[in-house]
């Protein structure tokens, strides 16, 4: 399509200009023209993928538990220990020569624990790397949303080409079994020969009705990703299959299932950070005024709890070992998006390279054989038995093309999950906050 598109500019173009200034203009032009065509081509899918993406409720409840762990992560950094104020008071009675003599004595204090040990910076680590692991986990979601779209739609799509191919066929049958009837009422042919197009015909609309039930599922995957009811306005998979040009293996680490592992290998070597600060007791300062017996009076306290009964020992270790899970499971992760990448890449070429020679080299001389066959029938130079080999070569001919050019997609898809391309291939990242 797009190579299509270059051709028509360069026949309607005028002869270029001498001279090397002149030259590197209309190349950067021609560039900017297949940019915007490009992009015009994949605006309405880009449109779709957005939208559904948007309104999802998987994605939805992702941004809603990034926006939790963001109060969160604001509140802990306000997470200081609020005072405490205590009012005291007590009659005091003394006996001396005169009889029994009672004394009111209040005070009114203030206490405040005090953090010696950074127990409110340990915290407001952990809630800042739980912050990013719910954003790098939305970026995740909505990567995955994109992929079960676009996965979905082509499924759909190719379940659709499919219904149509048949329904087309169909027809084909219908034709090939009254000319049948013709024939046979003609003596030309015998009764057999006739009901084996019935029975062909029978074949083929049983075959129409199961790609029907395949469409309705394949229409059902669609819609369980989106509230675009109307499949009318389902955009079409008409974008051109780009060679891939300078893999690299470091665009892993930016993947969101990468960095949310690895955020998460974070949060728990953070929580081993504010169990062992924990172990560490912090004072607490009171002061407190009042009187007593008619005189004031000041008080200045400081109590530390001691670590007899409960010394936070285990609570380290099971921090530790939460710590060593979570690094191992981030190596596992990465590990695999690095094989997956890989592999992935390898897929999308050998479908990519199967696609193109299909349209070099089958799709084009298959409608000519098709009709060469049918002529060959109507005339009688053909048996139908012969002729319905040929309808039947070229049906599931065409059939394993739709499933070539679906694997074509699939894969596409599979490498864009696999490499973090949605975000460029579809300009995904207008908002600023990824897909």
């Amino acid at each position: 399509m797009t190579g299509d598109y270059l051709a028509r500019c360069a026949e309607a173009s005028p002869k270029r200009p001498a001279g090397a200034v002149a030259a590197m203009g209309t190349a950067m032009l021609s560039l900017a023209l297949s940019t915007t065509a490009i992009e015009e081509e994949r605006s309405p899918l880009a449109g779709f993928v957005r939208d559904a993406v948007a309104a999802n409720g998987a994605v939805l409840a992702a941004e809603a538990a990034l926006r939790g762990d963001t109060e969160r992560q604001v509140g802990a950094a306000r997470s200081y220990d609020n005072p405490e104020v205590s009012v005291q008071t007590e009659e005091i009675g003394a006996f001396d020569g005169a009889g029994h003599d009672r004394e009111r004595r209040v005070v009114i204090g203030v206490a405040k624990r005090v953090d010696l040990h950074g127990k409110r910076r340990a915290r407001m680590t952990v809630a800042e790397a739980k912050r990013l692991v719910a954003r790098a986990e939305l970026d995740g979601v909505r990567t995955e949303v994109a992929a079960e779209l676009l996965d979905a739609l082509a499924r759909w799509r190719t379940a659709s080409a499919r219904v149509g191919l048949l329904a087309t066929h169909e027809s084909t049958m219908a034709d090939f079994e009254a000319l049948a009837e013709r024939r046979r009422d003609a003596g030309d042919i015998s009764r057999m020969e006739a009901n084996l197009a019935t029975l062909a015909l029978a074949e083929t609309r049983m075959r129409l009705a199961a790609a029907k039930a395949e469409q309705s599922v394949a229409a059902e995957g669609v819609r369980n990703v989106t509230f675009a009811g109307d499949e009318q306005r389902w955009p079409a998979l008409d974008f051109d299959l780009p060679a891939l040009v300078g893999v690299r293996l470091d665009r892993v680490s930016a993947l969101p299932v990468v960095r949310a592992a690895l955020l998460k290998a974070q949060v728990a070597a953070a929580e081993v950070d504010v169990a062992s600060r924990n172990r560490r007791p912090d004072p607490t300062v009171s002061l407190g005024v009042g009187r007593e017996a008619g005189a004031g009076l000041a008080e200045i306290g400081v109590s530390v709890p001691l670590p007899v009964l409960d010394r936070g020992v285990h609570a380290v270790s099971a921090a530790t070992a939460d710590a060593t899970a979570a690094t191992r499971a981030g190596d596992d992760v990465a590990r695999r998006a690095r094989v997956r990448f890989e592999a992935s890449a390898e897929r999308y070429r050998i479908a990519r390279r199967a696609w193109e020679e299909w349209l070099r080299g089958g799709a084009g001389s298959l409608g000519e054989r098709e009709s060469l066959a049918r002529r060959s029938w109507e005339a009688g130079e053909l048996e139908p038995a012969d002729y319905l080999v040929h309808l039947d070569a070229a049906m599931e001919l065409r059939s394993y093309a739709l499933d070539l050019r679906l694997a074509a997609w699939n894969a596409w898809f599979e490498w864009l999950a696999a490499s973090g391309g949605f975000d460029d291939w579809l300009g995904m990242h207008a908002d600023g906050g990824g897909m």
